[in-house]
């Protein structure tokens, strides 16, 4: 079936009270940004909204990919961990019509809300903290000799879905998009996993069942064993949240990777290290448990020369970004991707400090000059109280590379411009980055395995509010324009030619309204919010330029 889209599903979160189907739901409050707009959170196939209910806080996850058997799937993960009744998974209640947009109903996923913060953002603030670590490898043990036992998978395991509350290490799983249960075998694999974290065969065998978290464990427990050893490899490996001591082209090539070289120099971590490598370099299917990769059970055959050159006329590894990568100067690019979870990876020109009309402060880091049509990083007050390094005006001239999902574009037409943007709301989701890495990460290596991404012409179709299918590969050339997109693409450089000319300073956007309830009819009217563009804006209401971009779509 065709999903909403980003937009589609943000105008229905501003009317959750007459959308939502789920009386509890329908009486909270829907987490919002410092523009007042429904702040929303991807994962692989779902944007995730926060809504709260007196003391109690609930995910709600609404699908905007299409997943093979996906009402199947998810009532069977249901009935597995309620009859587990396991504190490493979270209750939820799969609701096959838990919201309507635009008049049809769309399932969602209530879920609770995980108690504590993810690995990642755990690791971003304890890492250099004698013993903080201390008890996750154990913690990380126990949750695999579970999965072994009850012959369960999550799919993804990686830091951005593991909860971890408390002093000691305690541990929570959360999104089962990809989760095996006997039951679904049939349906096969719903999701490739983080790159980060999984082993280089993955992509091309994607295997569905019980075993599949193996790979993830032993690197997610050798990365924390590290961190145990030296806190210093933090810095050394160059880790991050979505990158702890590792990174997918290490498990390519580890004879040649500097992070294996380092381990192998310390006494405690040289034979894991080893064995690690072979477990890398072995079809995946050879890989072992973690509790057996511990007693140095089942290991691979064949040793790995640690340290080795790389073979002669052997391309080096590139950049294998864990999202597609983005740069942050080009409006068009980000754009496309609406409502995908990317990385943007840009030169800040302006660092703009001020307030909201609720007397709130946010940050925002432009890409470009403000009068413009530009991507902008986007700090609002809630982001700013949980960074540990907030942005000054020092930063203008610096680069950073963000990861989070595009926002729709919010449109000034008094003032003449147009901002993208990505919220920043934890702490390591940005990171400031030289100039060579820049660079480095922009540059595309056609090897690298990523997920799976919507093309460019799917991420413009959801723009619109439309669903395709077809997702060409990334390297496959462009096509060709047509006489209308020609047309198209003239006034659009002639409107930005008219965006460019000075205007005065803009203040803050304010929140939009929540629209009235409409009783008298059984689906509401919806307010557009102010940061949308007009694709969908009422005829009587269009200029000229948008009844024409009507014309042309259609």
């Amino acid at each position: 079936m065709a999903y909403p889209s980003f937009e589609q599903y943000n105008n229905a979160f501003t009317a959750h009270q007459q959308l939502l189907s789920d009386p509890e739901l329908q009486k909270g409050i829907v987490t919002t940004t410092g523009l007042g707009t429904p702040l929303a959170i991807s994962g692989g196939f779902a944007l995730t909204y926060t809504i709260k209910t007196g003391p109690k806080k609930y995910a709600v996850r609404c699908f905007h990919r299409e997943a093979p058997g996906l009402e199947r799937r998810y009532q069977a993960i249901a009935r597995r961990l309620a009859q587990l009744n396991s504190p490493y998974f979270l209750g939820f209640q799969f609701q096959p019509q838990g919201i309507r947009v635009d008049g049809a109903p769309y399932p969602i996923v209530k879920m609770a809300w995980a108690q504590g913060v993810t690995l990642g953002e755990f690791l971003e603030d304890n890492h250099g903290k004698k013993g903080a670590l201390a008890n996750l490898p154990n913690s990380l043990l126990a949750l695999s000799q579970f999965l072994e036992t009850e012959r369960l998978a999550h799919g993804d395991i990686q830091t951005g879905n593991m909860m971890v509350s408390g002093t000691t290490g305690a541990i929570q799983l959360i999104d089962y998009d990809g989760m095996f249960v006997e039951d679904i075998r049939d349906l096969g694999s719903a999701e490739l996993g983080h790159i980060n974290f999984q082993h280089p065969d993955r992509k091309s065998k994607n295997p569905f069942g019980p075993t599949m978290d193996r790979f993830s464990l032993i690197a997610l427990w050798l990365a924390l064993k590290a961190l145990n050893e030296e806190a210093g490899l933090w810095d050394k490996t160059q880790s991050e949240m979505d990158a702890i001591v590792f990174r997918a082209s290490d498990y390519i090539d580890p004879s040649s990777s500097s992070v294996f070289s380092e381990l192998m120099r310390r006494p405690a971590l040289a034979k894991h290290a080893q064995h690690f490598a072979a477990v890398c370099l072995a079809p995946i299917e050879k890989t072992p448990s973690l509790e057996d990769f511990l007693a140095g059970k089942n290991i691979p055959a064949g040793a790995v020369q640690i340290g080795a050159k790389p073979q002669e006329g052997r391309p080096k590894p590139g950049y294998m970004g864990a999202y597609d990568v983005l740069s942050g100067a080009s409006y068009e690019a980000c754009l496309r991707r609406v409502g995908d979870k990317v990385e943007v990876v840009g030169r800040i020109v302006e660092v703009r400090q001020a307030k909201t009309t609720k007397g709130k402060p946010y940050i925002f880091l432009n890409f470009g000059l403000w009068q413009g049509s530009i991507f902008k990083v986007s700090i609002w007050s809630e982001g700013l109280a949980a960074l540990s390094r907030k942005p000054d005006d020092s930063w203008a001239g610096k680069w950073i590379s963000v990861v989070g999902l595009m926002e729709p574009p919010y449109v000034n037409k008094k003032l003449k411009y147009s901002h993208l943007s990505v919220n920043v709301t934890t702490n390591g989701q940005m990171t400031v980055i030289t100039e060579a890495e820049a660079k480095f990460r922009l540059t595309p290596w056609s090897t690298k395995s990523a997920p799976a991404r919507s093309s460019n012409q799917e991420a413009l179709g959801k723009i619109k509010g439309q669903q395709t299918t077809a997702r060409p590969p990334s390297n496959a050339p462009a096509a060709p324009s047509s006489p209308n997109k020609n047309v198209l693409d003239n006034i659009r450089k002639a409107q930005r030619s008219v965006q460019s000319q000075p205007t005065a300073a803009p203040s803050p956007p304010s929140p939009s309204p929540r629209p009235a309830p409409q009783p008298q009819r059984p689906q509401p009217q919806l307010t557009q919010p102010a940061y949308q563009s007009s694709y969908r804006r009422p005829p009587e209401k269009k200029g000229w330029f948008e009844r024409l971009w009507d014309w042309i779509s259609k």
